[in-house]
């Protein structure tokens, strides 16, 4: 399954394309376990080895917070987009 990582921090700016060993649909929790084996580095920014976002921190499938769908247990298709990012708020 492929699918495209993006990463948006104060000290980060990453797109990238990820291939992974899964059929698709897979759950969340997979995915992100298996990025965090590939490259650890870039995501421990957004969430910890128990898979728990960091404070502050979400996750975007597609433009949409996973709080707003299935959490971890969301389904990842092959072509989603997922977006590791801050809360931003303004007004």
């Amino acid at each position: 399954m492929k699918i495209i990582i993006n990463a948006f921090g104060m000290d980060i700016r990453l797109k990238q394309q990820a291939s992974l060993e899964f059929a698709s649909p897979a759950a969340l929790t997979d995915v992100l376990r298996a990025l965090q084996d590939q490259d650890k580095g870039q995501l421990e920014r957004f969430i910890q080895d128990d898979l728990s976002l960091r404070e502050g921190c979400v996750i975007l499938l597609n433009g949409r917070n996973i709080a707003s769908l299935d959490g971890l247990e969301t389904s990842v298709h092959e072509g989603d987009e997922l977006t590791f990012t801050v809360r931003v708020a303004g007004g």
